[in-house]
């Protein structure tokens, strides 16, 4: 019977959940949310911010299913909607009957939203990065950088480099002796260029956006090549205020030059960070030349939050020397920037060699369905989100 795909809607919520039966059964841990409800961000009049599940059906049975964002970005002076999909969850992985779900469900979302792209991917080497290059998807990795805050407990939890024995007893013994510690210590005075701000210069805590906000948007944007817009009705639809999100505001002489996103998570038996308590430097918007100051920002407050680590992904040369200079260690990235042939297009159109998109972690979506795909365990958060 062939596969069509489809918008999800109530109809399919039984065949949506036995779906995601089979999956475990087959040894996956990836699931599909089992209300079609996107919660925070359902489509609203007038919004151009929203986001849609679709599934893959045969007959009364889903064989798999997909999410795209759809938001408005910048080309320099222009303004587009383009789409950001997520992981197309396919049956295909526990049974290869349906082996061909997953690349249908990548067609089905170019051509809902030509201008569309995929973030993360788990790797320039996952089968995920494979099919969209299949479809023509240019692969571009998007730098990662950490800086250690706690440096003994980085060397006793992260666990990514404890997988060799020999490296994890030297690190117990680093963590024991205090060098752990004051190695970190250095690395930050060695590599530490951007000062604290000065009486010009004054930082807020934020926790929402106002029209500062938009000023800086339209002073700024034809700065880069690519942004996903940033202007106050966008960033509160992404992170509106119930979320908790924290973000600090930079003022210099009663004028925004930038602000972050910032969010922090202490882990609990996590594969790559084991116990630590993780900062993120989320999304940021600012004048490329403003990026130092936006960053010892971010950081200053996720210092005072206590955390081990500090870890952000940028896309823009600006901002990653502006890491650099904020003891921030370049680290090899499996975050993938994937755009449709569409998309990719109209990028070297305004910009041949694409050194002025700016993409962040923020760029994955936003919302509810950010950083992460639909585990299990997020399949969960909706359902309670949506009770």
């Amino acid at each position: 019977m062939p596969i069509s795909i489809q918008p999800f809607d109530v109809s399919r919520t039984s065949a949506v959940a036995e779906l995601n039966r089979r999956m475990a059964a087959g040894g996956s841990s990836w699931q599909f949310p089992e209300s079609p409800d996107p919660g925070e961000l359902a489509r609203e009049e007038g919004s151009p911010v929203f986001h849609e599940f679709f599934v893959a059906v045969e007959g009364e049975a889903v064989r798999g299913g997909y999410a795209l964002q759809h938001r408005p970005a910048a080309f320099r002076d222009e303004v587009r909607q383009i789409g950001a999909w997520y992981q197309p969850i396919s049956e295909g992985s526990v049974d290869p009957r349906y082996s061909l779900v997953a690349i249908q469900l990548l067609r089905d979302a170019f051509r809902r939203e030509p201008l569309c792209y995929g973030l993360g991917l788990e790797g320039p080497d996952s089968h995920l990065a494979k099919l969209a290059t299949t479809l023509g998807c240019e692969l571009r990795l998007i730098p990662f950088f950490l800086r250690i805050q706690n440096g003994a407990r980085f060397a006793r939890e992260a666990r990514y480099l404890r997988r060799r024995p020999g490296l994890a007893r030297l690190l117990d013994v680093a963590a024991a002796t205090g060098a752990a510690g004051l190695g970190a210590r250095l690395v930050k005075l060695a590599l530490q260029r951007t000062p604290r701000p000065n009486g010009e210069v004054s930082v807020e805590n934020v926790t929402g956006f106002g029209p500062w906000a938009d000023e800086l948007w339209q002073r700024c944007r034809e700065r880069y090549s690519f942004v996903g817009v940033r202007d106050t009705e966008t960033l509160n639809r992404l992170y509106p205020p119930r979320q908790r999100f924290r973000g600090v505001r930079v003022v210099r002489g009663g004028q925004t030059v930038g602000w972050a996103v910032l969010d922090s998570k202490r882990m609990s038996g996590d594969s790559k960070f084991g116990a630590l308590h993780v900062g993120r430097f989320a999304n940021c918007f600012a004048a490329p030349e403003d990026a130092d100051l936006v960053v010892r920002a971010a950081v200053d407050a996720l210092d005072r939050e206590g955390v081990d680590i500090i870890l952000s992904n940028q896309s823009h040369p600006a901002w990653c020397a502006a890491l650099r200079r904020n003891a921030f260690l370049s680290i090899p990235s499996n975050f993938v920037f994937a755009p449709s042939p569409r998309l990719g297009e109209r990028i070297r159109a305004v910009d041949p060699d694409g050194r002025d998109v700016h993409l962040t972690r923020g760029d994955d979506g936003g919302g509810p369905l950010s950083r992460a795909g639909f585990s299990a365990r997020r399949v969960r958060q909706l359902r309670t989100a949506n009770a």
